[in-house]
């Protein structure tokens, strides 16, 4: 029979260039996972993929393009997990902030790219931009959640999304400390520790509305 003119082993030249992608993609979170970002070289990351090195350079032009296509699905796939859990947990302010937290956590403490890629994401310019953006969501998110769980009576206005990315950063922070073995807690230690942060967030507000009037 015939192979079809194109073809190599059943497989297009597109679907053979998907598939070596994908091997590298696969390398490269591997490679993330047990040695960082600074891991990421096109040589080793073609011997893991059985891969020559010329293959790399089809479809990369540098690994840092590799990295941050890599980042930013991994980071829409927490993103989407954390959406998720709000769509379907009740309108109850503090047991879906419970589960928001858990999974955000869970999402990333348990894959172990994710858990290095969080570690790794203030060793570069671009990587510190992406972490700053994510801030921005998390906040959003805060801010979102309060409006909808709240009402008329969520906190907003300026010192609302100061308070809000306060607490994204330090939450941040804190997971990643946790994730690097610095904090001597558990997960339900620091879940239940993000969840009171997240709530006194309204707290913050009026404190700063008390003081900036007293001034």
């Amino acid at each position: 029979m015939e192979t079809p003119r194109g073809r190599y082993a059943g497989l297009s030249a597109d679907e053979r260039r998907i598939q070596r992608r994908e091997r590298l993609r696969e390398a490269a979170l591997e490679t993330i996972a047990e040695e960082g970002v600074g891991g990421l070289k096109v040589r080793a990351l073609c011997v893991r993929a059985g891969l020559n090195d010329r293959y790399f350079y089809e479809i990369y032009s540098h690994t840092d393009r590799l990295l941050y296509e890599l980042v930013d699905e991994q980071l829409a796939e927490v993103v989407a997990a954390v959406m998720g859990v709000i769509a379907t947990e009740p309108a109850d302010t503090r047991v879906r902030l419970r589960a928001v937290v858990e999974a955000s956590v869970d999402a990333i403490a348990d894959h172990p790219a994710r858990r290095r890629l969080t570690i790794d994401m203030q060793t570069t310019d671009e990587l510190r931009r992406r972490r700053t953006e994510l801030v921005s969501v998390v906040a959003e998110v805060m801010l979102d959640q309060g409006r909808e769980l709240l009402g008329e009576a969520a906190v907003t206005g300026v010192h609302a999304q100061l308070a809000a990315r306060t607490v994204a950063h330090g939450g941040l922070e804190l997971l990643t400390e946790w994730l690097r073995d610095e904090l001597d807690i558990d997960r339900a230690q620091l879940v239940d520790f993000l969840v009171a942060m997240i709530l006194t967030a309204s707290e913050i507000t009026e404190t700063v509305r008390r003081e900036m009037v007293g001034s």
